[in-house]
């Protein structure tokens, strides 16, 4: 399904920067595609898909099981960070673009086709649901007891860390979701689905922060509590640069530098802090990341 899935987008990709029109309603456009912007960003995501690919290849054999820990849960943590947002965001906000404005074309799409949306972002959709499944399923067999732990929260100073790098993003996503990007926000982000995008981005990061710290609802649903606290701080740390790097034809507002300077080294840094927690209050405590117990896990 995963490969099914990138088969379009990247086929339109290279299409592109090979110098076709298809899919574009003004062939002028083609100039804007060649322009070095254009041409290192389509590059970037065709590699991006052919990742997720060797990705879901790990996640289904028997040879995933063997790959060293760390390299999965980097190449685990860029794809669900790009495409947590999605996953949630994606279909909810389609259904009500449609019913609000009868379409779901968003900013941009004037230049294309409206199949050409439907395809990218279809892929993009189915690409996100068969990752997720597979990840989990990856993650129950080879880390499922860590999952099942509820360590306690992270120390204070490791709290005030995350709180600085998830809440102003989680923040100022939810609200320029809900508001509009307006003059400070992400350009070019007005369509109902994008803004639902934006949405769902904010509530994760404020739930990656917040979950940690909820010992109840982790008690009672240890699972859900990783997942969402995984998701949130992935999402936070990949969507930042993405926002900065994408926004209004790579003329980010400062307002998204500043956050972006934030979030990225406040997530990691937390999102580190909070599975260090998970690997030494498991139920088989790890003494350390590094140590030869665990030498074998990660």
């Amino acid at each position: 399904m995963v490969i099914v899935a990138v088969i379009p987008y990247i086929a339109l990709k290279v299409l592109w920067l090979a110098g076709s029109t298809i899919g574009l309603v003004d062939a002028a456009v083609l100039t804007e595609m060649h322009s070095t912007r254009m041409v290192v960003g389509n590059n970037v995501t065709i590699m991006l898909e052919l990742l997720a690919v060797a990705l879901a290849l790990a996640l289904t054999s028997s040879w995933g099981q063997r790959v060293p820990g760390w390299i999965m849960l980097v190449v685990g943590a860029g794809a669900s960070g790009l495409l947590a947002p999605i996953i949630l965001g994606l279909p909810i906000g389609s259904i009500l673009q449609l019913i609000v404005q009868g379409n779901v074309r968003t900013g941009g799409m004037d230049d294309m086709n409206p199949w050409v949306f439907a395809t990218v972002y279809g892929g993009f959709g189915i690409l996100a649901i068969g990752l997720a499944f597979l990840a989990w399923r990856y993650a129950m067999r080879r880390w499922g007891d860590l999952l099942d732990a509820v360590p306690p929260p992270p120390p204070a100073w490791a709290i005030l860390v995350g709180a600085v790098g998830l809440l102003p993003f989680g923040v100022a996503m939810v609200w320029w979701g809900l508001a509009g990007p307006g003059d400070n926000g992400p350009q070019a982000m007005d369509a109902v689905v994008q803004r639902t995008t934006l949405i769902m981005t904010g509530l994760l990061a404020v739930g990656g922060f917040v979950m940690p710290l909820w010992s109840e609802a982790a008690k009672k649903a240890p699972r859900l509590a990783s997942v969402v606290t995984w998701a949130g701080c992935t999402t936070a740390v990949l969507q930042a640069p993405t926002q900065v790097l994408l926004a209004n034809g790579g003329n980010p507002t400062r307002l998204l530098i500043v956050i972006g300077l934030l979030t990225i080294p406040g997530a990691s840094v937390y999102g580190l802090v909070v599975l260090r927690q998970y690997l030494n209050f498991g139920p088989n405590p790890r003494q350390s990341i590094t140590g030869s117990t665990l030498s074998g896990r990660l």
